[in-house]
């Protein structure tokens, strides 16, 4: 049965491109339908993802608003990690739409974060989102994104609340012990320039690893960033379970260094794909002392709290958001 009203939703990552019809409840809930994810190698251009799509479900939208991992300028995104650019007025030609969004999908992701419920996400540092505050949403995946959400002002609802996209995830790595530092030493022999995102990424994860082995002078056993994770649990004292405990470390300096920068008193959202793999090794790491030690800033974020989205579909409900 046709879905009335419905508006196609995308969240297209330099991996994964996953779609959805979303439509507003009676009760004013976001409710999706008919999702599918495939693969970004799989389509020449964006066009083919959506007519695969729209030829799948036998429905054609009247409206779309679509997540990408990328920064937009004007009406148009240009991808980070693949080579596809779009634009909201071309979309509108092409599929006949009366209204095509797009964004950058950290925005799409915080604006999820925002409408999901409190069981949606895993508490690393305990306390409630203050929505009268900046609240900061990061996380690695393909890349490492990162965006702000600005208090509302009066009278304003979720589709007017301004949300800040950002490519702070290309922010410099700063090292916090004498490990992250040898890492530092290590990648910089291959890299001019060694970002956050070269480490807080699905590749960045296996660069880290190899990174670690080697200064460990331990033989690497996993070849794909996939893993390292069953590595970990699997043997609690080897390579990759350490690895694992660095990485939540990097992941909780870098979050307390944008809890500074973007004044994030409201509160600090973690997502990405990644990020869902390594939540149950968080309160083991030291996250917490890497994101509260800020030196003279360190009593900005002690009382902060750090969530994690495990919801699934976030960014797909933040795109329908910009919407409905």
């Amino acid at each position: 049965m046709p879905i009335k009203d419905a508006v196609l939703v995308g969240d297209i990552g330099g991996t994964n491109v996953r779609f959805a019809l979303a439509e507003r409840t009676k009760n004013g809930a976001i409710a999706l339908h008919k999702s599918e994810r495939h693969p970004v190698k799989n389509f020449a251009n964006f066009d083919a993802a959506v007519t695969t799509y729209l030829d799948s479900v036998k429905e054609r939208p009247r409206r779309a608003s679509f997540a990408f991992a990328g920064p937009k300028f004007d009406d148009e995104i240009r991808m980070t990690n693949t080579e596809w650019i779009v634009s909201e007025g071309k979309l509108c030609d092409q599929f006949a739409f009366d209204e095509a969004v797009v964004m950058n999908d950290f925005v799409a992701l915080a604006r999820g974060a925002m409408v999901i419920p409190d069981d949606g996400f895993q508490t690393v540092i305990p306390g409630g989102f203050d929505r009268t505050k900046n609240i900061a949403v990061l996380g690695p995946g393909t890349g490492l994104g990162l965006s702000c959400v600005l208090p509302p002002l009066p009278g304003q609802n979720l589709r007017e609340r301004q949300v800040i996209a950002t490519e702070g995830g290309h922010i410099g790595f700063s090292p916090q012990t004498h490990t992250q530092r040898e890492v530092l030493r290590v990648l910089s022999r291959d890299l001019i320039y060694v970002s956050f995102e070269t480490i807080l990424s699905g590749p960045g994860f296996l660069r880290l690893y190899l990174a670690l082995c080697e200064i460990w002078d331990e033989a690497p056993v996993c070849q794909k960033e996939t893993e390292i994770i069953d590595a970990g649990l699997a043997d609690e004292t080897g390579a990759a379970r350490k690895c694992i405990d660095v990485f939540c470390n990097i992941l909780g300096g870098y979050a307390g260094n944008v809890a500074l920068g973007l004044g994030a008193a409201g509160g600090v959202c973690v997502g990405g794909g990644v990020s869902r793999h390594i939540a149950p090794f968080i309160d083991d790491s030291d996250f917490k002392s890497h994101f509260r030690s800020r030196g003279a800033g360190s009593w900005f974020v002690q009382d902060i709290p750090v969530k994690i989205i495990m919801a699934n579909f976030t960014a797909l409900y933040g795109a329908a958001s910009a919407a409905l």
